[in-house]
């Protein structure tokens, strides 16, 4: 399995949600970009952090990080394996034990702020979510498997009333397959 090295660039609202944002990873050479889309008391805590206007270090990733550093000196990775019904799939990844713990991707991007733990994904996982970066760039791309399906319904909903029909067909047809899926 090779795996590629990603680091947080930042994080955005979404334009018209008052629910969700986006946190935006690049790889190293800033090449490709990944979003993740979380809920928008998520974003805050990157606002919060990378604001510098309150200290951190006593809120609860800061405070256990430091306990788990202070007990330990192994390693950890935070690993993006795959896809599912909307949701990537991370673990937290203890380098000595082996031992595997699933995480919300938003949640291992802020521990990995927090802790400096490296974010990898596999490789063919990127290829196929990622789009190239452009630090100039207005807007952010989502690809459509990692829509909720609220948010999918929502998307298909406005594509329908703005008489879009090749996205809506695109939008129905994702949220038909995880309907299937889930079957």
């Amino acid at each position: 399995m090779a795996l590629v090295q990603l680091k947080y660039k930042g994080s955005s609202e979404i334009v018209g949600s008052d629910e969700v944002g986006l946190l935006l990873l690049t790889t190293l050479d800033e090449s490709l970009q990944l979003t993740i889309v979380c809920e928008r008391d998520m974003i805050r805590q990157f606002i919060l952090r990378e604001s510098h206007q309150v200290p951190t270090d006593r809120f609860l990733p800061e405070v256990l990080w430091h306990v788990i550093s202070g007990l330990t000196e192994s390693q950890f990775q935070i690993i993006i394996s795959s896809v599912h019904d909307g949701q990537y799939t991370v673990i937290l990844y203890h380098n000595d034990s082996l031992m595997t713990v699933p995480v919300r991707a938003s949640d291992a991007v802020l521990l990995s702020m927090v802790s400096h733990i490296p974010i990898l994904i596999e490789e063919k996982l990127l290829k196929g979510q990622a789009v190239p970066y452009h630090q100039e760039a207005k807007g952010v791309p989502i690809p459509i498997n990692v829509l909720s399906k609220e948010m999918l319904q929502k998307a298909l909903d406005r594509a329908i009333a703005e008489e879009n029909y090749e996205e809506a067909s695109h939008l129905r047809d994702e949220l038909r397959r995880r309907n299937e899926s889930a079957k």
